[in-house]
């Protein structure tokens, strides 16, 4: 927490009363509004415009200058290749996990996942460029299979050195704060201490500061028996404009415990000036992608945005799940051949295994995987998989691994059991387990089961109950902020989850 403020006397030692409060409104409110605010841009936002600068640019510069020895009859069929290699290299960055939090914090983690993402890309890159630009132009560039190659690799080496003076200049600039956030936090008690563990555990000074004052600004009394490490809080009662001089506040969150007898008149002058105000649940939902439900209560639940499902909103799901489900059937269709020879092979069990499961509304129906385990696995009845469960098989271990288990579900999704982004579907023993044990369980059954989902790219494979109440949390983000083009989003970082073989059990 910055220093800044915590040589401020105190206006009173006795907590102000509604009508003191309220006197300074005016004066505040004035002050803050002479202000320009000043404007900070999300991080995830300053490294994608860094290298949609930076990667294509550096394509763009390399194929433009030796567009004619490449083979290209026209600077546009050069421009054409360039667009398609620049588009592939970003949507691949997104999909490794380039812009997760932990990327943007570390140097390493953010340059493996981009080596590995713009590699895999350029394996897709050149039958796409040679297949598919081929049939549009003539240029033996695009005829040329070799040709192809060779502008696919140029322009990896081109987009990969781009991606790397990218992340050293967003680094750069994360170190010299030039866009950390400087959020007020009003409260001293549990909910503030959270917020600032949560803040420390996930290394975010970089991003962000946040600045703490008592009770006493809304009228309060700070806790006196709050458990941990005590907040270091501003002392007194500062005014908004001292606030606001001192540390440019950029976000404001109420995280008091007890919120009986307080005066939010108060926050009105933030509000009023463009500075966002959240509650302590909307927070920890924008910063974690979760809705915890440690904290959370339903009147929030009910009260707050989202779940919105409407007519239109299905019917794109559903002919996304068609499109995406049967394309991705016809191209895999070699591999699910070889993989159905090798479960053969093994043991000579059966190649799939199928398994009732909840879907939408409490239906249950039959799910198909690839059989994993052996044939005799649930003799002694349904158990959790645990890690390096002897039940699996050895083609298994590698299945799982790669979640390639998982892509006979696709003949669900085209059936219309399943959908290709929703919850996982468990076991109906296991849903009355969890229902009976976890809150607002139920409510993950509102929209179809998925073959992925929010949970699925943000927690590894749940094996407790713990785990399953945690993957809820997300579950339950994901139905509030349903909406098309995330599921499309979830689906591109999905191949994160499959390259790197994360979760996998």
């Amino acid at each position: 927490m910055s220093d800044a403020l915590m040589n401020h006397a105190p206006n009173s030692a006795v907590a102000p009363a509604p009508k003191a409060i309220h006197s300074l409104l005016p004066v505040a409110s004035g002050a803050i509004s002479q202000k320009r605010r000043r404007f900070m841009p999300p991080s995830r936002v300053v490294l994608t415009a860094l290298d949609v600068t930076l990667m294509a640019g550096a394509v763009a510069a390399l194929i433009m200058s030796v567009w004619q020895r490449l083979g290209f009859d026209t600077p546009e069929d050069a421009a054409a290749a360039t667009l398609c290699l620049s588009w592939a290299l970003l949507a691949f960055a997104y999909a490794s996990g380039c812009y997760r939090y932990d990327a943007l914090v570390s140097f390493s983690v953010s340059v493996t996942r981009l080596v590995v993402g713009l590699g895999v890309s350029a394996l897709l890159l050149v039958p796409l460029m040679h297949l598919g630009l081929g049939l549009l132009s003539p240029a033996p560039a695009f005829r040329s299979f070799s040709r192809c190659l060779t502008i696919v690799l140029l322009g990896l080496g081109a987009g990969l050195s781009g991606g790397i003076v990218a992340r050293i200049a967003f680094l750069a600039m994360a170190r010299r704060h030039w866009f950390r956030r400087s959020i007020l936090v009003i409260g001293t008690g549990v909910r503030a201490r959270y917020l600032r563990d949560l803040f420390r555990a996930t290394d975010r000074h970089h991003t962000a500061e946040l600045h703490f004052v008592t009770e006493e600004y809304l009228g309060g009394w700070p806790p006196s028996n709050a458990a941990g490490e005590p907040i270091e809080a501003i002392p007194g009662v500062p005014t908004v404009e001292e606030l606001e001089s001192r540390l440019a506040i950029d976000q404001v969150v109420v995280a008091v415990d007890e919120r009986r007898r307080l005066f939010f008149d108060h926050l009105l002058p933030w509000k009023a000036n463009g500075i966002p105000v959240f509650d302590f649940n909307s927070f920890v939902e924008q910063e974690t992608g979760r809705v915890d439900l440690k904290w959370t209560e339903t009147d929030w639940l009910l009260y707050s945005d989202g779940f919105r499902f409407g007519t239109l909103d299905r019917a794109l799901k559903r002919l996304v799940d068609i499109g995406v489900s049967a394309t991705f059937l016809v191209l895999a269709m070699p591999c699910l051949l070889l993989v159905a020879a090798l479960i053969v092979l093994e043991d000579r069990g059966p190649v799939f295994y199928r398994q009732e499961r909840v879907s939408q509304g409490g239906r249950i129906f039959r799910i198909v995987k690839f059989r994993t385990m052996r044939t005799d696995a649930e003799k002694f009845g349904a158990q959790w998989a645990t890690q390096d469960d002897p039940r699996i098989t050895g083609i298994g271990k590698v299945l799982r691994r790669t979640r390639i288990d998982e892509v006979p579900q696709l003949f669900n999704v085209l059936r219309g059991d399943m959908s290709m982004v929703g919850p996982r579907p468990e076991r109906p023993v296991f849903v009355k387990e969890l229902s009976a044990k976890i809150r607002l369980y139920h409510l993950r059954h509102s929209v179809k089961a998925g073959i992925t989902g929010w949970a699925q790219i943000n927690y590894p494979y749940g094996a407790s109950v713990e785990d399953a109440e945690r993957k809820l949390e997300f579950d339950l983000f994901y139905l509030k902020h349903f909406s098309v083009l995330r599921d499309l989003a979830i689906m591109l970082q999905t191949f994160r989850v499959l390259v790197f073989a994360q979760g996998g059990r």
